[in-house]
Formats: C-alpha cells, structure tokens, sequence
C-alpha cells in the first residue's frame, strides 16, 4: 500500500465523532483537521484549539496551490464553521512557490499522517506547527501519551519522523 495511514485515517473517521482518548467531549485536532482538508480540499499545514465568543474551535491553516485558507471548526461537533483567505507570510510564499508544499512530497496530507501518529502511539494530537528550519519544513506536534506530553518533529515533504522529546 501506497499510503500506510489510509487504515489509520478510516479507522478514525469510524469512530464517533467525540470519542476520544481524553474523554472531553472534543473532537480532537486530528479529526479537525481531516474534516477541513476534505471541506476545502487543500492541506493543512497547522492546527491550535482556541476560544471564539465562548466557544472552543479548533482553527485550521491549510494550503491549496498559492493561497493560505484559515477554516474554523466546531471543537464538539466537528462541523466547519467558517474560512478565510488571510494573506500568506513572506516565509511561507516563498516556500509554496517553489511548489514544495503544493505536491506534499510522497507523504500522506497531514490529518492522515496525524491519525497514524495516534494509532501508532496511543496518544493524542494536542497542536501542530508549521516551521521552516534551514529550508527544511517541519510539523512540530505536540502528542500527549501515557509517557506524558511530548514533541514529535517530522518532515513536512517526506512524513519522516526526526525527533521526539518528552517534556521532563
């Protein structure tokens, strides 16, 4: 199989839609993130819980060809709320224009690559960030695990795991 995390992504999206390992009655990142690649049909590139008027959201930057779309997605139910075109970041233009992020490399969109995390893990997707470190991009996830909070950095274009550290 080309894409190992497509089991991973199915089995997620199975299960109801606030199941999760932490019992809080959120629909965690990952699915968000699932939910808002489909809806817009672009990659998600980082993804935070926030607090709009009251209500927790899980707000979303994904990437389609050269434009940057911020979706906000319901953090209970899982339903996409809004989106926006906010203006993209020199830094972040200037890799998209070289057509690195818009082919993603050989690895699967990053709401794949999360459900795999927490299948391989047991863990939970707490927040994801997009960095580029010496022209490289990285995904910097914070996993939470029975072994505690940790960071795991992979490669954006390759799904390759570099590092993981647990905070002490």
């Amino acid at each position: 199989m080309k894409y190992p995390c497509v089991a991973a992504v199915a089995a997620c999206l199975s299960l109801p839609a606030v199941a999760q390992p932490g019992g809080d009655g959120l629909v965690g990142v990952t699915r968000a993130v699932i939910a808002a690649e489909r809806s817009l049909s672009a990659r998600a590139i980082e993804a935070e819980l926030e607090t709009r008027s009251g209500r927790l959201v899980y707000e979303i930057d994904l990437v389609r060809g050269a434009t940057l779309h911020r979706a906000t997605v319901d953090a209970r139910s899982g339903k996409l709320l809004t989106t926006e075109k906010p203006r993209m970041e020199n830094w972040l233009r200037g890799w998209v224009d070289s057509e690195r992020l818009r082919k993603g490399g050989t690895a699967a969109p990053l709401g794949a690559r999360l459900a795999a995390l927490e299948q391989h893990s047991g863990g939970e997707v707490k927040e994801v960030e997009f960095d580029l470190r010496k022209g490289r991009a990285l995904y910097e996830i914070e996993l939470a695990t029975a072994a505690g909070i940790g960071e795991v950095k992979i490669d954006a274009a390759t799904g390759q795991r570099l590092e993981l550290a647990y905070d002490d």
